[in-house]
């Protein structure tokens, strides 16, 4: 399933979801990947990724980011994404090529991973997430199929931040 403005260089691969059964309320797991070419050195699109500060400017769901003390290799930083706050802390981060992260509340726990690799004529980028507990949390009041697509508009603003491109109106 493809995001109606995917447009040139964006693929999805897939989103899988796994229920669970044997406890009193439901959760599930998604597991969500998707590439895109940013037509951007590795340098430009990785400062988007790593200015956390500035994820609710683009990051669909994301409402609030505070950051401490700096973006680095185990730095904890505060997000609240989908109306619930997380505790996070940077699990990856080697510049220019990766940049990884998990959050977690007591609903809500996600992992989130970007691997840049330069490519003719930019930035390959790969991105992975898994949402573990969404039926708890973000399910009874969001449709499956907006919280796809909001990872997929994630990598499409990334996209369109990188290039300089103004988003659609």
């Amino acid at each position: 399933m493809l995001h109606p403005r995917a447009g040139h260089g964006v693929s999805w691969a897939r989103r899988d979801t796994y229920r669970t059964r044997d406890v009193t309320q439901p959760c599930a797991e998604s597991s969500m990947h998707g590439e895109a070419v940013i037509e951007a050195t590795p340098e430009r699109v990785y400062s988007h990724l790593i200015d956390v500060p500035h994820w609710p400017d683009w990051v669909p769901g994301v409402r609030r980011a505070r950051v401490p003390s700096g973006i680095r290799l185990g730095a904890a930083f505060q997000i609240e994404v989908y109306g619930v706050r997380l505790e996070a802390v940077v699990t990856e981060y080697e510049p220019d090529s990766r940049f990884g992260w998990i959050g977690s509340s007591a609903d809500l726990s996600i992992y989130q991973a970007w691997l840049l690799v330069p490519v003719a004529p930019g930035t390959q980028v790969i991105a992975k997430k898994v949402e573990r507990e969404l039926t708890t949390v973000l399910m009874r009041n969001s449709p499956a199929e907006e919280i796809y697509y909001a990872h997929q508009d994630t990598l499409l603003r990334l996209k369109q931040r990188a290039e300089g491109v103004e988003p659609p109106a």
